[in-house]
């Protein structure tokens, strides 16, 4: 498979899911059978409720739009440079996006956040007492899978890009998992085995791999997706999205299933879509991938980053 057709299917599998997924998104799994009795397939069968309204169907929420900003100093430096990286997601911020999680609404406006993200993210989670280890940061796997070239640097970037926003070792320890699926799709070696993943998580934040062996052990229901207090909680999105890539056949089917489960569907959607993308290419997504509002953008970032990946392996 061609390095772009990975790439283009990691974009638009992330905005798929993500926006596909806004169509359920903090819904139990009985209000879903509800509100679409035949599953949610398409995004002109959504219900238009306040949540809903705040976007057009088919457009993809801030889970992509950071991606997309956070790509924008990278491409530009061809490294990751976590003050430009700040300084990208502050203009976003500043252009006030609707429905702003928590860790972006504390950490971002801080004094001094551009100039030093990393000490003053931990102070302010310090100061706030954020206790949830949320899942925004999940999809930042997609760029430590392109610049990590062995474990420990999945891990030492993944703190890194992580800690800017979301100072939580758990937070760490899921993003570095599922960016180890990310270097693997998309280098075409080995997929991790269940082994290599739990031992490495363990090393991060033991407290991962309850959920990780619940993806291993367990159905899809075990995780109560769909619970209020905890369906936004990084560790349960990760063991969902692990428990989709081993148990569902085909890109279709990790969307519709888990879009259709309940809960932060499209924070999960959006992560298994897009390393379903990464492993099985654009070709393989489904359809409904041309109905996504603003796909000449997803174009344009496809094909820069396609040219990224090329250069930094030519730097090898």
């Amino acid at each position: 498979m061609e390095l772009k057709d990975k790439i283009k299917g990691a974009l638009y599998g992330m905005a798929l899911g993500d926006s596909l997924g806004l169509g359920t998104i903090y819904m139990t799994r009985r209000e879903i059978k509800s509100y679409y009795p035949d599953g949610l397939t398409r995004h002109n069968q959504f219900i238009r409720d306040m949540h809903r309204s705040m976007y057009h169907p088919g457009e993809w929420t801030g889970n992509t739009e950071v991606i997309l900003r956070i790509l924008d100093p990278i491409l530009a430096d061809e490294r990751i440079d976590l003050q430009h990286i700040a300084g990208s997601l502050k203009r976003w911020y500043d252009e006030g996006p609707v429905d702003l999680a928590t860790p972006y609404r504390f950490v971002i406006p801080a004094t001094g956040w551009v100039k030093d993200p990393k000490a003053v993210s931990h102070r302010t989670w310090r100061s706030n007492h954020i206790l949830d280890a949320s899942n925004e940061a999940l999809l930042r796997s997609l760029i430590i899978g392109i610049f990590a070239r062995n474990n420990l640097e999945v891990a030492d970037i993944s703190r890194s890009l992580v800690n800017i926003t979301h100072d939580d070792s758990r937070c760490v320890a899921t993003t570095a998992v599922a960016a180890l699926y990310a270097k693997s799709f998309l280098n075409e070696e080995s997929e991790p085995s269940y082994q290599t993943i739990v031992q490495f998580a363990r090393e991060i934040d033991e407290r991962a791999l309850e959920f990780i062996r619940l993806a291993h052990d367990g159905d899809l229901l075990d995780f109560r997706i769909d619970d209020e207090a905890t369906w936004w909680y990084s560790r349960k999105s990760l063991g969902v999205v692990l428990w989709a890539l081993w148990n569902c056949p085909a890109p279709s089917d990790i969307l519709h299933t888990l879009v259709n489960a309940g809960g932060d569907t499209n924070a999960n959607a959006s992560l298994a879509m897009m390393l379903a993308g990464l492993r099985d290419g654009y070709q393989a997504l489904p359809d409904i991938k041309n109905d996504i509002i603003g796909k000449e953008r997803l174009d344009d970032y496809a094909e820069r980053l396609t040219g990224l990946v090329e250069t930094l392996r030519a730097r090898k």
